[in-house]
């Protein structure tokens, strides 16, 4: 028993420093996958089809989003580092870096989505309503791209630096606005017309533009770390900017190749019928709501890393921290899977959904529980070990090859060539956990990742 524990960190000022930065990650999380969930339950009340369409229509967001975090998360890896070598004058610069690029995309993505939304619903499904009702929704919800590049890089930035509780304070304003403004303006309260689904993405819309405009502020007059000037955006250092392009765009691909791949799902569930999008739609969004404490031990695990690696020192305990990491998402892992599988039930209690999907949906849920425990697993590992210490290639590779060589053609065989039962079929778009667990305990154990990557700037 000595033997296990000598290869843990069992000082109480550790796990403060874990709880401390994982908490309030993982409430930011839950925060915004609640907002999900909220929209999800909402426009669900309006009809099954809603739902549908609105769960597609979201999928371009979804792969914004990933791409905004890869960008955010290769500037992480710098900063954070940087930041355990106390070197101000380099994080400012990786900021503007990061900043400048992750607007730019916001731009291009969201001019697509507001001027093509009939191309991009065509993407996802070729059934009409589903299109009609997408496109109505994604005309009005394609302007929050623009404030999200911003306000979401930022705040992923600053967890770097472990300042965490501004991007969770500014989250929550605007996770409560969006609600308010969603039950105004879908069901049509407090004298406003009933808007349905247009109604919830004006609401999100009005959401994220006050979450930029609170950031703005909350950077121009209380932030300290980052040390960020408006008049630095689009100056690039050319040696950081080597280094930024060096290590964020394997995590760039990594983000957008697994949300593409994601989305590819979506794209066979699409093209099958209401019901299985319905149930997978619901469970999806209960996967998130139950990796949101896996996701803040991943949060948490990025900084700590990176500023030992950084700080040049304890690289002797680097392991010892590293396995106490992911001791502490797995045991979150099982105990958020065993929650999520005994109130199953009474969750999909809230969805005005028939019968056939519920049941469905329930077995969805089981299937499901057992890939959130792999993945107490591999996500703090690769969003935050391996990537903390730069190696960001092979976290690509593994990431993005588990999905596109297991899970995307298995899923497409199940549904169209096997013509296989809905629960196979949903097995089978998950197979990439089970490939990649073993993959990611080998890389784990060569120390390969252990590195400093700052340089004298």
């Amino acid at each position: 028993m000595t033997k296990i524990l000598s290869k843990f960190i069992l000082e109480r000022h550790f796990f403060l420093v874990l709880v401390g930065l994982a908490l309030p990650i993982a409430l930011q999380d839950l925060v915004k996958f609640s907002l999900s969930l909220a929209d999800n339950i909402m426009v669900g009340q309006i009809s099954e089809a809603a739902l549908g369409a609105v769960t597609l229509a979201s999928q371009p967001f979804f792969i914004f989003s990933m791409l905004s975090f890869g960008i955010a998360s290769g500037g992480g890896v710098l900063v954070a580092q940087y930041y355990g070598k106390h070197d101000a004058k380099a994080i400012q610069k990786i900021v503007s870096i990061t900043l400048s690029i992750g607007i730019l995309f916001s731009f291009l993505v969201g001019f697509i989505t507001t001027v093509f939304p009939e191309q991009v619903m065509k993407i996802f499904t070729n059934d009409a309503e589903l299109i009609s009702i997408g496109v109505d929704y994604l005309r009005i919800q394609g302007i929050t791209y623009y404030f999200y590049g911003f306000s979401n890089t930022m705040i992923m930035l600053m967890r770097s630096t472990r300042e965490v509780k501004a991007g969770l304070i500014i989250n929550v304003i605007a996770f409560f606005l969006n609600v308010f403004l969603n039950w105004v303006l879908i069901f049509g309260h407090l004298g406003f017309p009933a808007m349905g689904v247009k109604g919830a993405a004006l609401g999100t819309v009005i959401a994220r533009a006050v979450e930029c405009i609170i950031m703005l502020i909350y950077v121009r007059f209380y932030e300290r770390h980052l040390n960020f000037r408006f008049k630095k955006l689009f100056h690039f250092d050319r040696v950081l900017f080597a280094d930024f392009l060096h290590y964020s765009i394997p995590v760039v691909i990594n983000e957008s190749g697994w949300a593409v791949g994601v989305s590819a799902q979506s794209v066979i569930l699409g093209h099958l019928n209401s019901t299985i999008i319905a149930a997978a739609s619901i469970v999806g969004t209960l996967q998130q709501m139950a990796l949101i404490f896996i996701f803040g031990v991943a949060g948490a695990s990025a900084p700590i890393i990176g500023n030992i690696l950084g700080g040049g020192k304890d690289f002797s305990k680097v392991k010892k921290y590293a396995n106490t990491l992911l001791a502490s998402g797995v045991l979150v892992g099982i105990l958020t899977a065993s929650c999520l599988f005994i109130f199953k039930d009474a969750i999909l209690t809230l969805y005005a959904i028939p019968a056939e999907t519920i049941q469905l949906a329930k077995t969805f849920i089981g299937i499901q529980c057992i890939m959130v425990v792999l993945q107490s697993y591999s996500t703090p590992s690769i969003v935050g070990i391996l990537r903390a210490g730069g190696d960001t290639t092979f976290t690509s590779i593994i990431d993005i090859g588990s999905l596109w060589v297991f899970s995307i053609p298995l899923g497409y065989l199940a549904g169209f060539v096997w013509e296989a039962s809905y629960p196979i079929i949903f097995l089978m778009l998950r197979t990439d956990e089970l490939a990649k667990f073993p993959i990611i305990i080998w890389r784990i154990q060569q120390k390969k990742w252990i590195r400093n990557v700052t340089r004298t700037v």
